[in-house]
Order: C-alpha cells, then structure tokens, then sequence
C-alpha cells in the first residue's frame, strides 16, 4: 500500500513522526480515515504498519500512524525527556492526530475512527467519549484501570520500591536533576521493571525489539 512519511505539531508545539497510508487505487474519492497510535513504550514499527497495511489493502480507507511523543521518530516536549510516558498527553496527541488526518486532502473529515491497544486502548477509549469528530473507536485488549492493573502485575514489594522511585523522580527534577528511571521489561523478573513478568521480557525483546529502535 502507498505509504508516505508524516510530521505534525501537537496543540504543544511538538513535533509527531510517522506514516500515512492510502489504499492502492487510482484517484481515490474522499477516504474515511483510521488513526492508529501504540501502547506504553512500543514504536510504530512494532507492526502498526501490518496493521495499516492491512486495512488499506482491504477496504477503501487511510490509516494515520504515528510515534507518541518522546519515543521513536517524534519529539520530547520542551523540557521533557525522551521516553518518558505521561498518559494526558498521550490523550491530547491522538485528538491533534485527528485534526492532522481531518487536514488531508485525501481524507474525509466527518469519516475518522481511532486505535489503540493495551495502553493506547484506554486512549482511545477516553478519547472516543470526549471527542466528537470520532465516529468509531476500535481498542485492543485496553488497558482499563491503570492501578488495578499495576497491582496485578506487579509484587507488593515491587510496588512500594516503584513508588519510591516516583516520589525521587520529582526531587530530582525540581532540584534540576536527571529524572529517575525505570526499565520497560528485564530479563530477570526479580529486578523491578514497568512490566516484570518473564512472557513480557520475551514478547518485547525477542519479538518486537529487533524490528525498530526501541529502547527499554
């Protein structure tokens, strides 16, 4: 399918990467539209393509995909790090995706849905029910309850040492320090990550890491 790199700015002023997809027909008529961002830390390249692909090889449509903002191809805000997740934003960016796809000439703005899976199907979610330009929302395996969920997957032990590190990473910052990190996945399932479970490691590291620059 014909695929084109794309930027735009976010309400912020910050700069998104990613592709624009259009089906393979000639001089297509004014195409409904489906924006498509990942979950927590993952990159587009992390078969959001072959999600894309695949609409647009099956049914008359575009498909907007893009980096969140801090990973991969697009931007940090000013001030912020790279890698960092703060999920309000992540919110924000998917509406001025929206407005980004209602821009295109190839697009028809009453005809837009959103995607999202795990992290980013809570997004879209959100978003689909505050946001009145979206007229379907398709959330994959979405991510519900954050603190219910971070409860389940995480030990108790884990738990109070990760909120530890959030009360240090505020100290650093306001003292002009490096934020505190954490890692996505570790191979070891004893040692403190965002998602530590061995099946997480596997799936990350094994599966989707070698297909882009993705960092833990």
């Amino acid at each position: 399918m014909p695929r084109s790199n794309i930027e735009f700015t976010t309400s912020d002023g910050v700069t998104l990467r990613g592709w624009f997809y259009l089906p393979s027909t000639e001089d297509p008529p004014k195409l409904p539209c489906l924006v498509l961002c990942h979950g927590f830390s993952a990159l587009k390249e992390m078969d959001l393509d072959a999600f894309a692909e695949r609409f647009t090889s099956r049914l008359k449509m575009a498909c907007v995909v893009y980096d969140n903002r801090g990973l991969g191809d697009s931007d940090a805000g000013p001030g912020q790090p790279s890698q960092e997740i703060i999920p309000d934003l992540q919110v924000a960016d998917i509406s001025d995706a929206i407005t980004f796809a209602q821009s295109r000439n190839e697009v028809d703005p009453e005809r837009i849905g959103i995607w999202g899976s795990s992290y980013s199907g809570g997004h879209v979610l959100h978003v689909g029910a505050v946001d009145r330009r979206v007229k379907v929302v398709l959330s994959q395996v979405p991510c519900l309850n954050g603190w219910d969920n971070f409860n389940r997957i995480v030990r108790p032990d884990f738990a109070e040492f990760m909120e530890g590190e959030f009360q240090k990473d505020r100290l650093e910052r306001a003292a002009g320090n490096a934020p505190a990190t954490v890692k996505v996945v570790d191979e070891n399932p004893l040692a403190p990550s965002a998602l530590p479970t061995p099946d997480s490691y596997d799936f990350v590291q094994k599966l989707w890491a070698p297909k882009s620059a993705w960092k833990n």
